[in-house]
């Protein structure tokens, strides 16, 4: 068989079609573009440009501002920043951006060398249902506004609103950057539990996302669900959405069990994930990889690396793996 490229291994992964290799984070280019203003407000800008910290923050596509905090790599809304304090007003605040106002052609020539390449381009949307509607009321009103049934018709309405908003920048993504794999970023659980019971997640949200996931197929374009907490729970929605996998937190679920459950109806990303308190040696690294191959071998998983290991640690990794899983390692 003809050697593939990174961008049909994974293409085939997404289609359950015979691999050359189990995918990895490797094999997908990130582009997240200055372009777009949730990008720079969210501090997650990957392009043939350079940033540093104190350009990032700022405001959002819905004018909510936010700090960028570099030890955590990411972004905080405004502490105390709150848009409307009833989502019933929702209509009254927020303005939904033309999208066909951003120069994506511009931006596309800018990176046009960045963007060439053989793996599969991978794009985020920032703040989905759940993270939006914080972002406009804060965390507690938020939460009440999922299960208040006096204002179930606004939040329905506002939600339909913002699918069309994705759906329409997914287009975009894929028309000027020929993005094909999409990072959807809706958190929906603590450390403990999710935020809100798995019927109103499937009432409120499945119904949005499903809907975004059927316009993306049509369009060729995969989407991954990035959703942190212990949200096992509601894997049987991300089913039902019909998304094509999940890269939940390796701390907070049980995720052997959850691919041992769930593998063969869905796709899992799957961490290798070092230490947090201290750099691995090379006897650790390869424990954690042997456990991996243990807990993972044979399972329907995509690889995703955590920051800690060193390219060596990296590479030997990977070559054990793929010795193991029987595949040659393209790397």
């Amino acid at each position: 068989m003809e050697q593939l490229t990174p961008r049909e291994n994974f293409i085939r992964f997404f289609k359950n079609e015979p691999v050359q290799w189990t995918p990895s984070s490797r094999d997908l280019l990130r582009f997240n573009p200055s372009l777009i203003p949730e990008n720079m407000a969210r501090g997650m800008v990957n392009e043939s440009g350079h940033f540093t910290d104190d350009q990032f923050g700022g405001k959002d596509f819905f004018g909510v501002p936010w700090v960028y905090v570099p030890a955590e790599r990411g972004s905080i809304e405004v502490p105390g920043y709150v848009m409307m304090d009833d989502i019933s007003d929702w209509r009254d605040y927020v303005t939904f951006p033309d999208l066909s106002k951003l120069d994506w052609e511009g931006c596309a020539k800018e990176n046009q060398a960045y963007l060439t390449t053989d793996k599969m381009i991978d794009s985020t949307i920032f703040t989905g249902y759940f993270e939006r509607l914080i972002s406009f009321l804060g965390f507690e009103d938020a939460a009440v506004a999922m299960i208040d049934p006096d204002v179930e018709d606004d939040v329905r309405e506002l939600f339909d609103k913002l699918t069309d908003f994705y759906i329409d920048l997914i287009r975009h993504y894929h028309t000027y950057f020929n993005t094909e794999h999409i990072y959807f970023h809706d958190d929906w659980g603590s450390q403990k539990s999710t935020f809100f019971s798995v019927d109103t997640h499937r009432e409120l949200i499945v119904p949005c996302i499903k809907r975004i996931v059927e316009a993306a197929h049509e369009m060729g374009v995969y989407v991954e669900m990035h959703s942190c907490g212990c949200i096992g729970t509601l894997v049987p929605n991300m089913i039902e959405a019909g998304l094509d996998s999940w890269r939940g937190q390796p701390v907070v679920n049980d995720k052997p069990a959850l691919v041992r459950e769930y593998g063969d109806r869905f796709k899992f990303g799957v961490e290798i994930v070092a230490p947090s308190d201290h750099a691995p040696s090379d006897e650790e690294a390869d424990a954690i990889v042997q456990e991996f191959i243990d807990e993972y071998k044979g399972a329907n998983i995509w690889i995703a690396l955590t920051r800690g290991f060193t390219d060596k640690q990296m590479q030997d990794m990977f070559d054990k793996i793929y010795r193991e899983f029987g595949q040659d390692c393209p790397y």
